[in-house]
């Protein structure tokens, strides 16, 4: 059973014991034992969560191969149609088209990668660099959402031992994740500093936070406070992934309408 410690956290514990009688069967005492198994759990749950995921990637990568190939012919027809009319009625539908078959295509990639995700292949990697590139690619966004940008880095910021492509997959879906927390504008901050031999990485914004209850799932798959249509729930679970294959930690620390802040740690390269 489950119990809750004087700090409040949660432990599980495993009860054997017997009551002592007397010869005319009085309760004299009772004897025993309680042992914490707290971490048996904590792996069981681990293994029933990988057969999970292997499973859903199975799935999430046979419906995304079926899904794509008519995705692309509707694509096709729609930017070909689009070409050959001068209707303005018919051009804002196949406008319309285009842009949810992307929106398809995009949610197909998230699927591809959550499930099968490439071996890493990490090398010396100037996270300054990889931050620079994901706010040029966001530049346009963060400035129609009214997002301002803080960034502030150690002197000299090591070099990480990581992917430079999955890096920057990581921290765009940061990035989207926070402007899509603002929207009606608030600050973004970005950190990178020294941590224990590793480098560790910031990411906090202003907005709307995620509620204590719900921040021990953000991580699995298909999971999102977003509304219907706007999230597939796979970013965060992708990002939490690419940080495990680099031997990194990954952490939230959030208050409902009070901000979120992601802090990422992974290996810096040896000297």
């Amino acid at each position: 059973y489950r119990l809750t410690t004087r700090d409040g956290a949660h432990k599980w514990v495993w009860e054997q014991g017997r009551g002592v009688f007397s010869p005319d069967r009085t309760l004299l005492a009772l004897e025993g034992f309680i042992a914490d198994i707290t971490e048996r759990k904590r792996a069981e749950e681990r293994l029933r969560q990988a057969e999970r995921l292997a499973e859903t990637g199975v799935l999430a990568s046979g419906l995304a191969h079926e899904i794509g190939t008519p995705m692309n012919v509707i694509l096709g027809r729609a930017e070909y149609l689009m070409e050959r009319t001068h209707d303005e009625t018919t051009q804002k539908g196949l406008t319309s088209i285009v842009r949810q078959v992307e929106r398809i295509t995009k949610i197909m990639n998230q699927l591809l990668s959550f499930a099968r995700r490439r071996p890493i292949e990490p090398r010396p990697l100037d996270l300054k660099r990889t931050v620079e590139d994901s706010l040029e690619i966001l530049r346009e966004k963060l400035s129609k959402h009214q997002v301002d940008v803080e960034m502030e880095f150690d002197e000299p910021v090591p070099l990480a031992h990581a992917d430079p492509d999955q890096m920057i997959q990581v921290l765009l879906n940061l990035l989207l994740n926070s402007i899509h927390a603002m929207p009606d504008g608030g600050k973004l901050r970005i950190a990178l500093g020294k941590a224990n031999g590793g480098v560790m990485m910031t990411v906090a914004d202003t907005g709307h936070g995620i509620p204590k209850e719900l921040q021990a799932k953000i991580f699995e798959p298909f999971f999102t406070t977003k509304e219907v249509g706007k999230g597939t729930g796979l970013g965060l679970n992708v990002v939490h992934g690419i940080i495990q294959d680099h031997h990194g930690s990954i952490n939230v620390r959030s208050e409902g309408g009070q901000g979120t802040t992601f802090t990422i740690t992974i290996p810096a390269c040896k000297p």
